[in-house]
């Protein structure tokens, strides 16, 4: 099954951002920074970034007025709390936005900071579909604003041997697995078991990573095909697994993803490219458990991200930002599609909630694996 339609948009050259940040401002003072949404992700990620960036100063938090509440409670914050952008946008303009609220609000929060002339890093998806992420991209290039989307796998070490042979012109005839899972999490007010909300599942959420990992390194496919599984007798709207398979036929590599995000689930993820039967590369990884602590001295792929923004100029309208846009609409247009022609089933919650399951030794259900 071909790919629809899936090309990147039209090529622009790169923009700078206008105003007084144009010129790199060479002085020792951080730059400061807004949080928007200080939810899992926002103090989870976000927070311990910018605690370990010196030459970033977080300035505000902006959040619902109920989740403000709650915030206060936390001696640690002590920076401004806010329960909109408007009294942010009214004052000195923020040197970078960190955008990190559910699905739905993503373009009209971005929108609304672009406009204000802010760069933005925006986490994923940055849209719900294409769509949607076109106002961004229009909004980024006629106002000149920097846009960026947060993807901690490109900046995260244990990863790294996997993207070089990925992007290696000599790996061809391969097979490269991706098994990936998390625990499900509804999300304040239940958004995330909402399709209109979420965008979807497990795939748009935790796929998304892996989508623009390949695609960043391989290009689009040329065929694919996806199957995706809800739990049946639950509120969820949404899958909680995804099994999904790509050709990409310019290196001959098969590539299958295999993503879980229900209760039981282990968050974890395992790497794999063989070739001829035999194991060319394997990445396992299992991640700890979620504290609620705030990590100060050891780095994380976010705080990673956060200063190769930085020494790229992005902050400044600097650098391949736009361009890199372009991937990001690729990855949205191949998930409109595997959405669009992917094939549904349900299972019952006490199956879906297994957690740790093994491989698949057949992925039942997905048509036109390696072409012919």
């Amino acid at each position: 099954m071909p790919v629809n339609n899936l090309s990147a948009r039209p090529h622009q050259e790169a923009v700078p951002h206008d105003g007084a940040s144009n010129v790199h401002r060479a002085t020792n003072s951080p730059r400061s920074v807004i949080l928007v949404g200080a939810g899992r992700r926002g103090l989870g990620a976000h927070l311990p970034a910018l605690d370990h960036c010196g030459y970033l100063r977080l300035t505000g938090i902006i959040d619902t007025k109920e989740r403000i509440a709650q915030l206060g409670e936390n001696p640690a914050l002590t920076v401004p709390m806010y329960d909109s952008l408007d009294p942010v946008l009214a004052g000195p303009r923020p040197d970078l936005a960190i955008v990190a609220t559910p699905h739905d609000s993503h373009v009209p929060l971005a929108g609304e900071l672009l406009e204000a002339r802010v760069p933005t890093l925006l986490e994923k998806p940055p849209a719900r579909n294409a769509r949607e992420l076109v106002r961004l991209l229009d909004l980024s290039h006629d106002l000149r604003t920097p846009l960026a989307t947060s993807l901690p796998l490109h900046h995260r070490a244990s990863h790294q041997p996997f993207i070089e042979l990925l992007r290696s012109p000599e790996l061809t005839d391969a097979e490269v697995r991706i098994s990936a899972s998390v625990p499900s999490w509804q999300g304040a007010g239940s958004w995330r078991l909402s399709r209109e909300r979420a965008g979807g599942g497990v795939l748009i959420d935790l796929g998304y990573h892996y989508l623009e990992l390949l695609v960043a390194c391989l290009g689009a496919p040329a065929h694919m095909s996806a199957l995706l599984t809800n739990a049946a007798d639950t509120r969820s709207e949404v899958e909680g697994e995804a099994l999904v398979s790509l050709w990409f036929a310019h290196r001959r590599l098969q590539v299958e993803l295999w993503l879980r995000s229900w209760p039981g689930s282990a968050r974890g993820s395992d790497l794999s490219i063989t070739r001829a039967g035999a194991l060319l590369h394997r990445t396992c990884e299992v991640a700890p458990a979620r504290g609620g602590s705030r990590p100060g001295a050891a780095s994380t792929p976010a705080a990673a991200q956060l200063q190769t923004l930085v020494t790229s100029g992005f902050l400044d309208g600097r650098g391949d930002w736009y361009q890199a846009l372009g991937r990001q609409y690729l990855v949205m247009q191949l998930l409109d599609d595997l959405y669009a022609s992917a094939h549904r089933m349900a299972c019952p919650p006490a199956i879906a909630g297994q957690p740790d399951m093994a491989w698949p030794a057949e992925l039942t259900g997905l048509p036109e694996r390696t072409p012919a």
